[in-house]
């Protein structure tokens, strides 16, 4: 391999900077890099003195979300930050790699060896909505996993990781009042540093009424930040948007509630304007986020956000704070095996994250997924951990480097499609090192994170009187209501297997099931479980239609 071929636009937020020496593809934002020549002196000289160690302590203290590549006589060099906020892709050939960001704009690039389907791959992404590992769709495409870098130098091509999440570490002896302490600290200096970066341009929320886009706006507040302004989308008077309404009036911060229905999410999963942000956002390795594309298409078009607007969301406070922690590993397992605890960590993230058709859950498809699950845990951990309260971390890392940097933060692509630039300040570095030494007992329910922000009641929102969940839209209490009578004769189980058939169409506030017909979700009988079941099979459709178009 002597050669490497960079296919790169300079669009969506990518910039291009050459020189003598060579080139940089460069896309993201760093807080401790003042100026892109500055990073790119750096990178040549660590680069192409193929120092392993200093290459992987240079990207280890790098603070930002970012990828980039570089390309000089000697060498090639590409990296992405910690959670893979920013996709890389390559092709490696006997004499050549090829490397890009958009994986469907270079697929008449690739032989027919290199479009096969991953069978595999395909299985996991239908039962999930992601591929695990740095497997994609097609069999001669890879993807840089979080915390990884590919370094090309004098013929040898390197796959290293500098970074990984391990919260199987995490440390039982930390004192509860100064992690407290510390938490606030580190929450205050990381929008701090977004403060800092914005420079004064308006900063968008959307703002739900969890506590994660909470936490943002009012720390924001706290720190006396002026031009924010707040938005919520879904259904018309949802509980949702009530309190997002609440605390937007309370920091006295603009909002706008953006209304959506079934028919605006059918008109747009079928527009060309979404054809065009399926292709920019493919990446052959997940089902891309839906649920914000219409509600920025409709700010946009409304002209009330400013064109160099950072949006920045609550992604994703809930999973590091503890939220996603299975009942089952919540207890002591002193009494089990070791076999037993693996499994039990196995099962749970099973149950939880490959369960979108409960018609693929048979035995076969179980243990392929529990194989590729075991096989990535067992790499980073070397198994089960000493201490058996911290089985927790396995789970959580697994759906760190899957779920989380595969599907979930993809979010982000919408508002680059639309032109916006973005920040994730609780996917900060100083949250990551935070999360991963905390002990179960403080993440339990979230109830340290929780506990922080209810006693720091920045902006007064802490304290407020909030509505209740309650069922959107009204007019469906009563036929529900109704409905649900007779099952007190046949059992909570079958009347949950009902509502979802019939019900749960309607009453999903963000009308995310809009993607498909009612009558397909009425008439089905393999047992979805939300949108993405949905979204997945007609993605892997599509995929599918390309490769025979190609060949």
């Amino acid at each position: 391999m002597n050669e490497s071929n960079i296919l790169i636009k300079n669009s969506f937020g990518w910039s291009f900077h050459n020189d003598e020496w060579g080139s940089l593809w460069f896309k993201g934002f760093i807080y401790n890099e003042n100026k892109v020549k500055d990073l790119i002196k750096t990178l040549r000289n660590l680069t192409e003195a193929d120092d392993q160690s200093l290459i992987q302590e240079f990207l280890m203290n790098l603070d930002g979300n970012f990828s980039f590549v570089v390309k000089t006589n000697l060498m090639t060099f590409a990296a992405v930050d910690k959670i893979r906020s920013i996709p890389i892709f390559y092709v490696t050939r006997a004499n050549e790699i090829l490397i890009t960001d958009q994986p469907e704009s270079v697929l008449g690039q690739l032989n027919n060896n290199e479009i096969q389907l991953n069978l595999d791959a395909e299985l996991m992404l239908r039962m999930s909505g992601y591929c695990t590992g740095n497997e994609t769709l097609l069999t001669g495409l890879s993807q840089l996993q979080p915390g990884e870098y590919l370094h090309l130098y004098d013929d040898n091509l390197v796959i290293q990781s500098y970074y990984t999440y391990r919260p199987f570490l995490a440390d039982q002896t930390m004192l509860r009042a100064s992690l407290k302490t510390s938490l606030t600290e580190i929450t205050l200096n990381i929008l701090k540093k977004i403060i800092h970066s914005a420079n004064g341009r308006m900063i968008v929320i959307p703002l739900s009424g969890g506590y994660d886009s909470r936490v943002i706006v009012s720390g924001l507040f706290h720190l006396e930040y002026k031009n924010v302004k707040c938005f919520s989308y879904g259904q018309k008077n949802n509980f949702e948007s009530k309190i997002s309404e609440m605390v937007a009036d309370h920091l006295d911060y603009p909002w706008k509630f953006i209304e959506l229905t079934h028919k605006i999410i059918q008109n747009d999963y079928v527009s060309d304007k979404h054809n065009d942000y399926l292709s920019f956002s493919n990446t052959f390795s997940s089902v891309q986020v839906e649920h914000e594309f219409s509600a920025v298409r409709l700010l946009k078009e409304s002209n009330w956000v400013s064109d160099d607007a950072i949006f920045i969301n609550g992604m994703s406070g809930d999973f590091l704070t503890g939220s996603h922690i299975p009942k089952i590993l919540q207890d002591r397992s002193y009494s089990l095996s070791g076999l037993q605890r693996k499994d039990q960590v196995l099962n749970a993230l099973f149950d939880q994250h490959y369960s979108l058709w409960d018609s693929l859950k048979s035995s076969r498809n179980k243990e392929i997924v529990f194989n590729n699950l075991w096989n990535e845990i067992k790499k980073e951990s070397n198994g089960l951990p000493v201490d058996s309260n911290n089985d927790f971390g396995l789970y959580e890392f697994s759906e760190f480097k899957n779920r989380q940097t595969r599907y979930v933060i993809t979010v982000q692509r919408v508002y680059e499609f639309f032109g916006y630039d973005w920040r994730l300040p609780l996917w900060d570095r100083e949250y990551l090192n935070f999360w991963e030494k905390i002990q179960l007992t403080h993440k339990i329910d979230r109830n340290l994170f929780i506990e922080m922000v209810k006693d720091n009641d920045w902006g007064g929102v802490w304290s407020l009187q909030y509505p209740v969940p309650y069922l959107t839209p009204k007019w469906i209490g009563f036929i529900r209501y109704t409905c649900k009578i007779p099952f007190v004769l046949f059992g909570r189980k079958k009347w949950k297997l009902f509502d979802k058939r019939f019900f749960y169409y309607w009453t999903e506030i963000l009308c995310k099931m809009g993607v498909v017909p009612y009558y397909k979700v009425v008439l089905n009988t393999k047992g979805y479980r939300n949108a993405v079941s949905w979204l997945s099979e007609n993605y892997v459709k599509k995929v599918r239609s390309m490769i025979s178009n190609i060949k």
